[in-house]
Formats: structure tokens, sequence, C-alpha cells
């Protein structure tokens, strides 16, 4: 089991349009319906994401965000590109096998090794909405991009996840 974050270039609020959100929503959706990950809890944030999940086998994990890095960068380009946004200059590469670049390179997944650091790890991913910096929602459970609702009220969010913590 694993928690990751996953920030946006220059911490750019992409994360707030629905468009860009979905993208993420789907990738995830798709990861879990191919069988390649258990998700156990999650949160979208405007500029960054947080996941708690389990690989299953075959697939490793280093495979696992590569490829979701990949297509969802690949997939919200197309969005930024058709629309021309003013974000898309400030997401220019410096890399040489890349003209933008939509996640930092910060990506670096641990391992969860016991049930207090999964459970402390679940209760940011919660309390991320929640903190003074945000003010997204007073309640984690009231953020709808977040597991929250699915561990506090036993109420499914917008993406299946396999609860540890009850």
């Amino acid at each position: 089991m694993y928690f990751t974050t996953s920030t946006i270039k220059n911490w750019i609020h992409l994360l707030v349009r629905s468009e860009f959100r979905d993208i993420i929503i789907d990738s995830f959706k798709f990861l879990i319906d191919d069988k390649r990950i258990k998700l156990h809890g999650y949160v979208i944030m405007p500029n960054h994401i947080h996941a708690i999940y389990t690989v299953l086998n075959p697939h490793i994990p280093s495979t696992i965000f590569r490829d979701f890095h990949k297509y969802t960068s690949q997939q919200m380009l197309k969005l930024l590109r058709n629309e021309k946004l003013k974000e898309l200059h400030v997401l220019k590469s410096e890399r040489k096998d890349r003209v933008y670049q939509i996640w930092q390179n910060t990506h670096s997944p641990k391992q969860i090794e016991s049930f207090p650091f999964f459970r402390q790890k679940l209760e940011y991913i919660h309390n991320n909405p929640c903190t003074e910096h945000w003010q997204l929602c007073e309640l984690p459970e009231q953020y709808p991009y977040s597991s929250a609702s699915d561990y506090l009220l036993d109420k499914p969010g917008i993406l299946d996840i396999e609860r540890i913590w009850q």
C-alpha cells in the first residue's frame, strides 16, 4: 500500500475546473476498473492530489503513477492547447524531451507499512480541504472530491474505494 502526492507544476490551480478534475477522476476509474490498483483514500485539491492505494499483481508500483501522469498530462494539455489558455506558458518545460509539463517532478510514493501511518495519511487527506490555507469546506465529509464521505458517512463518493479503516 502506498501514499502519494502529485502536484501541478508551479502550483497552478488547474484542478478547480471540472474538465481537469474529470480527467483525474476518469483516470482513477480506469486504474480501478482495469484492476491495476485498489484505491483506499483520495482527495483532489485545486493544484494537487493525494491518494492511498494498493498496486495489484502483475502491475508494479513504479509504472502506475508514471502512466497516470503521462495520460492525464496529455489530456490536460490537449484541453489547454484547444483553449489557448494563459496557463500554458507557465507550464513550459525545462526538460529536452517535452515542451510542456503538467506535473512537478517531486512524485515519490511512500510505502504504508503500519496501520497508524495509514490512519495518519488518511486523516491528512480528508482534512486537507478544511485547512486554514484552503477553506474549501467546514467538514471533511462536505468536500465532494475526496473519500471522506465514504469513511465518515458510509456514503459512496465519486470513486470506488476499498475502505481499510472503519
